[in-house]
């Protein structure tokens, strides 16, 4: 009775959520140009970077679009694209990403990137920008574009503007957004991106897979469920937050999801139709027309031997390696033909021999593009690996965390890269896989046909994402279909009364029987007597 009353609350604030927004996004198209907003105040750099040209596209055409992130937009912007700036809240981790990569147990790694994240969001939206922005009454927004991927806090800021939400996801969706999104997420054939297991398991690593998918919703649901919802009713000050539906309610409200993912570069899993995927929408073409492409250019051209770009992204810095890890890449460099360009953010490296070139900063995709370019050395990072294979590139990749494993286990099993684990570094332990990489022209074919098949679709990666939330404006937000399965009670999505009345009915059959087979024996038993 409990379960029917929170499934019946949940289902009126469904329609609650539903009915308060406007007409227009109900019943009639918005218009040629709609009023966007994206909501992107956290301090994860490949995650708003990701997502930005899709922002930057809709602007070109026509749609007004507010784009709220602590990321200024790099070069010329359409007219109709406006940045509102706040301040980065990027929190110092107690542990750095060297020490994080010793959490084998991948429970804790879950619950700390969790705990992360909340950290993370409340700075967001306690900061004076933040509500000031969200306060301000002069703002009208007909779609809402936010990030869901560990913290559905944001999801409020389509209430806020009574306007449709549509969800971004930096990767493949966890248990918990798979739950709400109403995705698949069976154990048996999805492996969780926190383990380095394929879509192929064993039994032992089925039941590990399993067990920590009922883990990751069993303290989403016991640990942070309520937390979560004091969120949402403590953070936000704007006009009418206290009638804003419950959390449960603005996830089964969510109507699109853009998914950063691909069959090509990651396992594949099946999605419904308000879930599609857009894995390498931030790919554009590479020149060499501003100053630094130029001098990269000069330096990439002449580049006999090939050359090898060195980068573990923009949330890892080099500079905290040890100095015995930074020693072993300096002297496996020295041993090599190639040019090594490093991605080093912190002054100079001791020995550096003359064919490693550092700096802070380097133009990764073009770099990633020259024909001369035969390796990326990377941390694994999902951006990393789209750019690498968009560009049929093969990688050496070091794991530290979250996805990262996941990601280099698809790599290796589709034999365009090697994994090394900072523990096991040396110098002959990367010499020889360097040397594997350039020399076996399997690991070469394998990233380009995994590129041919990335780049094989009927239109690109960012027309699709401007299709599908053109889609959604033009029709509105009734007209996506979303799966039933995200309003089912989770004994009818586990079809746990079903299987109670099939063991019922086996049950009560198999007593029958079984006392229609004593009743039997008695008569025979009876009979028998009677006879002799």
């Amino acid at each position: 009775m409990i379960e029917y009353d929170r499934k019946m609350f949940y289902q009126v604030s469904i329609i609650i959520v539903i009915f308060t927004i406007p007409d227009s996004c109900v019943v009639r198209p918005i218009g040629a140009n709609a009023d966007i907003l994206a909501f992107f105040p956290l301090p994860i750099y490949s995650h708003f970077s990701g997502f930005n040209p899709l922002f930057l596209e809709l602007a070109n055409r026509g749609h007004r679009v507010t784009v709220v992130s602590p990321f200024y937009q790099k070069g010329d912007v359409p007219t109709n694209y406006r940045h509102v700036l706040i301040p980065n809240v990027k929190i110092q981790s107690t542990r750095s990403p060297m020490d994080i990569r010793h959490r084998h147990n991948r429970l804790i790694n879950m619950i700390s990137v969790r705990l992360s994240m909340m950290r993370l969001v409340t700075r967001t939206l306690e900061l004076n920008e933040t509500r000031a922005f969200l306060n301000d009454t002069q703002y009208a927004f007909d779609l809402v574009l936010i990030e869901c991927w560990y913290s559905d806090i944001y999801l409020a800021i389509g209430h806020r503007y009574s306007a449709p939400v549509v969800c971004l996801s930096p990767m493949a969706p966890s248990a918990t957004l798979s739950q709400s999104l109403g995705v698949p997420d069976h154990p048996a054939y999805v492996p969780s991106f926190w383990l380095r297991y394929s879509d192929s398991m064993s039994f032992g690593e089925r039941l590990y897979n399993a067990a920590i998918a009922a883990a990751e919703l069993i303290v989403s649901e016991v640990v942070f469920r309520s937390t979560d919802q004091q969120m949402l009713d403590d953070l936000y000050t704007y006009p009418g937050h206290r009638n804003c539906p419950p959390l449960d309610a603005l996830r089964q409200a969510v109507q699109l999801t853009l998914v950063n993912g691909h069959h090509s570069v990651s396992y594949a899993r099946p999605y419904p139709p308000n879930v599609v995927q857009v894995a390498g929408m931030h790919i554009r073409p590479q020149t060499s027309a501003s100053v630094d492409r130029q001098k990269f250019k000069a330096l990439l051209d002449g580049a006999t031997h090939g050359a090898i770009y060195f980068s573990f992204g923009s949330n890892i810095k080099m500079s905290d390696l040890g100095e015995r890890d930074v020693q072993t890449f300096v002297e496996s460099f020295k041993k090599l033909k190639q040019i090594v360009l490093w991605k080093w953010e912190n002054g100079t490296i001791a020995n550096m021999p003359d064919n490693v070139y550092i700096d802070k900063w380097f133009p990764q995709q073009y770099i990633l593009s020259h024909k001369n370019c035969k390796l990326f050395i990377t941390h694994g990072g999902y951006h990393s690996l789209v750019e690498a294979l968009h560009y049929g590139l093969p990688l050496i990749g070091f794991p530290f965390y979250t996805d990262q494993f996941y990601n280099m286990r698809f790599v290796i099993e589709n034999g365009f890269g090697i994994e090394i684990l900072l523990e096991t570094l040396n110098v002959k332990v990367l010499v020889d896989a360097i040397g594997k990489i350039l020399s076996d022209i399997s690991y070469k074919k394998n990233a380009q046909t995994a590129s041919n098949i990335f780049l094989d679709l009927p239109v690109s990666a960012i027309d699709t994402a401007l299709h599908s939330v053109e889609y959604l404006i033009r029709n509105g937000v009734a007209d996506y279909k979303v799966p039933v399965s995200t309003i089912l009670s989770r004994y009818q999505y586990y079809l746990n009364d079903v299987v109670v009345l099939i063991g019922a009915v086996v049950a009560l059959t198999a007593l029958i029987l079984y006392k229609s087979i004593g009743y039997l024996r008695k008569i025979i038993n009876l009979k028998d007597k009677k006879s002799k």
